[in-house]
């Protein structure tokens, strides 16, 4: 008999990127479909895949490079059951109010090859493409707050920054440069994932946490003043209306289906292949596993 009480549920950061799965444990849906589901903050996207791979944790909510990487590298055997969240922003310091101000400019990366490079990398890209060249990159650490002052103090012209930080910045005189939502990258680098041989023992517990984490989806989607609160509360926000625009940042757009996004996906690899070359053949298939949420049928 599977036991259902044994069941820890990690993600990555505070942002709002793991906000369905930590409404959908605050509404009670996991214990609706009578799972015992503890949520746990990691360390990062690589904390989650160490959880992952560890047992510590077997379900994770976490962006989509560190799992390619731990796959295409280490041979993790890892895949994504649903898409998710992954709302993310190219903001300019003050005095930069629009992209094409940063010719020549510098633009904050990590440097861990994590999401934040892939998408720096990405923008740069598609600068390139609008003739803005001569961008920079200049490392830094990772936490939102960090990039925040970085921009504020004039260290960089250019950040990738995620909601509520992202708002934040807009409040202490950053602007929004690019929205990835418009390249198809803000419901799609991202979602639960969980190792294949946990789901090969464990396909009750998988298709209910699945069934219930829809569900989590459609309450964040349709019930704003719940998820605000869960948003204000997990994530620390002292400002209720900070925690209200990121939910009405995010809202828009977002699948009434959380499906793993592979066209997304393929763009995650594309990018990755210029440092990880396994990456450029492998294709984005082999790091989903979308049964259980394909059985809902909606």
């Amino acid at each position: 008999m599977e036991d259902a009480y044994s069941i820890v549920a990690g993600y990555a950061t505070i942002g709002q990127g793991a906000g369905p799965m930590i409404v959908t444990e605050r509404a009670g849906l996991f214990a609706k479909h009578g799972l015992q589901v503890q949520t746990r903050l990691m360390n990062g996207a690589t904390g989650v895949v160490r959880g992952l791979m560890d047992g510590e944790i077997q379900f994770g909510n976490l962006a989509a490079p560190a799992l390619l990487r731990a796959v295409l590298v280490e041979g993790a055997d890892l895949a994504f059951l649903t898409g998710g969240i992954n709302q993310q922003f190219l903001m300019g310091r003050p005095g930069i109010e629009s992209h094409r101000q940063l010719s020549g400019g510098r633009i904050g990366f990590v440097g861990d090859g994590g999401l934040n490079d892939v998408l720096v990398d990405f923008v740069i890209d598609q600068l390139e493409k609008e003739g803005i060249r001569g961008i920079q990159r200049v490392a830094g650490k990772a936490s939102g707050r960090e990039r925040i002052m970085r921009l504020i103090k004039g260290e960089c012209d250019a950040e990738v920054i995620t909601p509520p930080e992202a708002i934040e910045a807009k409040r202490e005189g950053c602007h929004f440069l690019m929205d990835f939502a418009d390249y198809g990258l803000n419901y799609a680098l991202g979602g639960v994932a969980a190792r294949r041989s946990y789901l090969k023992d464990h396909e009750g517990i998988t298709r209910k946490f699945v069934k219930a984490y829809v569900e989590g989806m459609h309450r964040y989607r349709t019930d704003r003043a719940f998820t605000v609160q869960v948003q204000q509360e997990y994530s620390g926000i002292s400002d209720r209306s900070i925690a209200e625009e990121t939910y009405d940042i995010t809202r828009p757009g977002m699948p009434q289906v959380p499906y793993p996004v592979l066209q997304a996906l393929g763009t995650a690899l594309r990018v990755m292949s210029r440092q990880l070359t396994q990456a450029a053949t492998a294709d984005p298939r082999q790091f989903v596993d979308d049964r259980f949420i394909r059985e809902l049928g909606r």
